[in-house]
């Protein structure tokens, strides 16, 4: 078992209400796992909790077992933007991690060649940043994320920057090396078609209160296509899953005065 997801919960300081709630999951050993949902649903922040770059309010977070209280070396982040370094070149910047980490000379360019050549850039390791193109950057990226050998990848839309078509490259990369890899990873999207073909399954969270509206198993066999007719079906399902997860005004106004009864009983609390 890779990752347990406990009854989170997460407010921000400046809000009373619930940006997660409640959210349990459970993400196994080499799993792909991707979260869908309307813009602001709680996707990024629930992604930040598992790289222990924030705390929950409420619940926990465990990875084989240990509580998740801060970022660490057994989870790699891939964030939309590619975080490259423009004074090193490829192969310098695929090598960084690895450096930071204390490992030789001769392991970092074995292993920072091997994941150049997945990505197939092996012949770009001497240009610099600045002389690749949007997709290309985020190869390297990924490169850079693989050659640390964390248990888990997070990654938070990290091809929703990219124009169609390079996107669809690397959701092509991503599925090849997943399938040489067996990664565990937890992947952020708004888009339901990369969801459903990059995943195993695929978590719907509701627009309000970050709660999990659905889980939807994809049982379609690798490698995929979007043209495939169960996948377009699929992506419908959960299209209009996403829809159905706004809150109705029953919902918000239950949510209201549970807000309200807390408030009155803590006020009732100071004063007596």
């Amino acid at each position: 078992m890779a990752l347990e997801i406990k009854h989170l919960g997460k407010k921000f300081h400046n809000s009373d209400e619930y940006t997660l709630k409640d959210v349990s999951l459970t993400i196994e050993d080499g799993e792909f796992v991707c979260i869908v949902g309307q813009s602001g649903c709680g996707k990024s922040t629930l992604l930040n909790l598992v790289a222990g770059l924030d705390q929950p309010t409420e619940g926990e977070i465990l990875l084989e077992g240990e509580k998740v209280t801060a970022p660490g070396t057994d989870r790699t982040v891939m964030f939309q933007e590619h975080a490259l370094f423009p004074w090193l070149n490829v192969i310098d910047n695929v090598k960084f991690g690895m450096k930071l980490a204390g490992a030789n000379e001769k392991l970092q360019t074995e292993k920072a060649m091997y994941y150049l050549e997945m990505v197939q850039l092996e012949k770009y390791i001497n240009y610099r940043i600045h002389e690749l193109s949007g997709g290309m950057r985020q190869r390297v990226a990924l490169a850079r994320a693989l050659t640390l050998d964390s248990k888990m990848l997070l990654m938070d839309e990290p091809f929703s920057a990219l124009d169609k078509q390079t996107a669809n490259m690397m959701r092509e990369e991503l599925q090849k090396i997943w399938l040489q890899t067996k990664k565990t990873i937890l992947f952020i999207t708004h888009s339901v078609e990369e969801a459903i073909y990059l995943a195993d399954r695929v978590v719907v969270l509701s627009e309000k209160g970050g709660r999990i509206k659905r889980i939807v198993p994809v049982e379609l066999p690798r490698p995929r296509k979007v043209s495939d007719l169960k996948l377009v079906q699929l992506r419908q399902q959960i299209l209009d899953e996403i829809r159905s997860a706004r809150k109705t005004d029953d919902e918000i106004l239950a949510d209201r005065m549970e807000l309200e009864a807390k408030r009155d009983k803590n006020t009732a609390e100071r004063e007596g």
